[in-house]
Order: C-alpha cells, then structure tokens, then sequence
C-alpha cells in the first residue's frame, strides 16, 4: 500500500532530522524539506489515476462543463495552500503559514466568481419569469 511507503519516507525523514538536529540545527531544516518534497512528489505521481478519472467525469457530464475547470481550480488551491502553510509552520515561521492561508482563501474567492454570478443569473431569470 502507498501509505507504508509514504510513511517510510516520513519516518526516515524525521530520525534523520532528529540525528542531525544534534550537530547542525540548520541542516535538520533542510532534511525536513527535502522529505516534504519527497512525499509530495510521491503524491503527485499517485495523482495522475486520480486525474484519468476526472477526465472520465468530466467526459461523461452535460451540465456544468464550465464549472468543472474552476473545481479543479478551487482543489489546487486549496491543497497547495495548506500544503505550503503546514511547511511554513513546521519551520517556526506561523506568520507566513497563516499569510499563505489567507491568500489561498483570496484566490479561491476570486477563482468562485465565475460560479456565483451564474447562480446570480440563474435566480434573476426564475424571479423575473
């Protein structure tokens, strides 16, 4: 199973650090990275299955193919945002973690635009008939 391997990779990764952290402080920084990126390389790999049935979905819906884009969108954002904070705050940097947050949120905002004017316009046309 893919978890074993993901937390192999964990668990290496943090005895690393933590041997390392005893020497040189900046270095069990580094090594915490590197494993980040190693897991989430990982992850977007396993990624491209779940990418082949969205595209399934996607293929196989009628209505709402303009939205389908921005929901992919909005998930990105929203994983690469958390993603990006937890790092940030892993390193004692919670400031920029939480800065990271809110402009995720911001995005994602802007990204549902497109959606909520259609809902607007959808409501406008069943009140005004």
């Amino acid at each position: 199973m893919d978890i074993f391997k993901i937390a192999a990779i964990a668990l290496c990764g943090v005895i690393t650090a933590s041997i390392v952290r005893g020497y040189k402080t900046d270095f069990a920084l580094y090594i915490i990275i590197a494993t980040v990126l190693a897991i989430f390389g990982y992850i977007l790999y396993q990624l491209t299955s779940v990418f082949q049935f969205l595209g399934y979905v996607y293929d196989r819906i009628s209505y709402g193919k303009a939205f389908f884009p921005i929901l992919l969108k909005v998930l990105a954002v929203a994983y690469i945002a958390d993603f990006v904070a937890q790092i940030c705050r892993d390193a004692g940097e919670n400031a920029i973690g939480d800065k990271v947050e809110l402009a995720g949120k911001v995005i994602i905002f802007y990204l549902a635009i497109p959606v909520m004017m259609s809902v607007i316009e959808t409501l406008t046309k069943l009140y005004s008939s």
